[in-house]
């Protein structure tokens, strides 16, 4: 990264020159700063340190850094979103400051009924995605009534709630957004029902909803329920983690142009013939009792499966094998998401490989989720198009060499103890809250 920057100050220096060297070629600094928006990102994640960096070089590049490291803005606390908003109106130059408001995207915090974090939404007009995580049981009418003014070019919004009262009045202000992702794995009250509220009169194209406890599936009927066709029309993303939900439910309620399903398994009694557009399938949990490929559409030709268990992945294989013949060998990729370490048995990775390649089907290895809410260890997936790319296939693949590595890695038993240790690690990280350490 040094010599790169070296190499850069370089570049620049022969800018007003009109000379080079041969070494390193002439580009506009307009150039380079499209060159810096892709570069500020390892393994689809921006660091900050680098842009840092960029922002050093030279003053031409200085203020495309500035608005990069503005882009994405993490507030993980009230300290953070009060220097956030300091930053801003504390400006050297009116022009300065609208340029920052303007270059803020993505907005991700954590928040409470204060009405400080409200002021900091307010601040930037051209938001388009807002990622919140809120331990507040209730709105105070004041930031009730900001948060109501947020910029309607909002269009993602994700949120971790810990009371469904503060979940649904935040969803009242956002009728004009496309992308809704709700993570209630920390509420531990029952579902409202009634709810208290009618669903908002959006026409999403993509909802992800995760609720571990049973009977909370009414989420998704109350947030397809709005007036109209509305969302029943426009959705074409759907992905729900839900030990009740079940898919049958979706053509009852009208969806029928669904291309991605998202589910944690599909059984045999589930009748998804209404959903003939559906392309893209992931199966999150393909595992006790396992599923059935056999009900989904024929028309489905990307199928995403997580990790599958010593014992059960050759009965996954052979129903795949099933659907396969039934869609004329119209499946094109196999995505298995699934993390690799030297010291696990890969025997279901050259299974699921040797399937996909004795059939000319794509197979990709994906390492899990990505990125985490502010202030927490919950992973979630960058939007980078809404609905999500088709196919699932193309993030985060482990290809080339490195697929050829784990392919040959030699056969390990994972012990008893290796086990017991990965279940807690799991378990700790995904149910412990972060704000349940921190000081008060």
């Amino acid at each position: 990264m040094l010599g790169t920057l070296k190499a850069a100050r370089k570049a620049h220096s022969t800018t007003h020159s009109g000379q080079t060297d041969g070494a390193v070629p002439y580009l506009p600094v307009e150039l380079w700063g499209l060159i810096l928006r892709e570069a500020q990102f390892d393994d689809l994640l921006p660091r900050y340190r680098w842009l840092r960096w960029y922002a050093l070089v030279c003053k031409a590049w200085r203020p495309y850094a500035q608005q990069l490291l503005f882009s994405h803005v993490a507030l993980r606390g009230s300290s953070h979103c009060k220097a956030f908003s300091s930053a801003i109106l504390s400006s050297h130059s009116l022009a300065h400051a609208r340029s920052l408001q303007n270059s803020v995207h993505t907005i991700s915090m954590v928040m409470d009924h204060q009405a400080f974090y409200a002021d900091a939404v307010q601040l930037c007009p051209r938001l388009r995605e807002l990622h919140l995580c809120m331990y507040h049981a209730c709105f105070r009418p004041e930031t009730y009534g900001k948060l109501a003014a947020a910029p309607r070019s909002i269009r993602a919004l994700r949120v971790r709630a810990y009371h469904y009262a503060a979940l649904y009045q935040l969803l009242a202000l956002f009728p004009h957004v496309e992308y809704i992702e709700i993570d209630c794995s920390g509420i531990t009250a029952p579902l409202p029902d009634p709810p208290p509220a009618p669903p908002p009169a959006w026409r999403l194209r993509e909802l992800r909803y995760a609720n571990p406890r049973r009977a909370t599936h009414g989420f998704v009927e109350w947030a397809l329920s709005g007036p109209g066709a509305g969302s029943r029309d426009t959705l074409e993303a759907l992905r729900v983690q839900c030990p009740t939900f079940s898919p049958s439910l979706l053509p009852e309620l009208g969806v029928t142009g669904l291309r991605s399903l998202a589910v944690p398994r599909v059984m045999r009694g589930d009748d998804l013939s209404g959903l003939a557009r559906l392309e893209d399938v992931w199966l999150t949990c393909p595992r006790y009792p396992s599923p059935t490929f056999l009900t989904l559409p024929l028309g489905v030709r990307h199928l995403a499966l997580h990790v599958l268990g010593d014992s059960d992945y050759e009965d996954v294989i052979a129903e795949l094998g099933r659907f396969f013949v039934n869609t004329g060998g119209g499946i094109e990729s196999i995505t298995y998401n699934r993390r690799c370490d030297e010291d696990d048995s890969v025997e279901d990775v050259v299974a699921l490989h040797e399937f996909c390649q004795s059939r000319e089907i794509a197979f990709k290895l994906m390492d899990p989720p990505y990125g985490y809410y502010a202030g927490e260890h919950i992973p979630f997936e960058p939007v980078s198009s809404c609905p999500r790319e088709m196919p699932v296939s193309k993030r985060r693949a482990i290809q080339g060499a490195l697929l050829e590595d784990v392919l040959q890695w030699p056969f390990r038993k994972p012990t008893l103890s290796r086990k017991v240790g990965r279940k807690m690690k799991k378990a700790l990280k995904h149910t412990i809250p972060a704000a349940a350490f921190r000081k008060r």
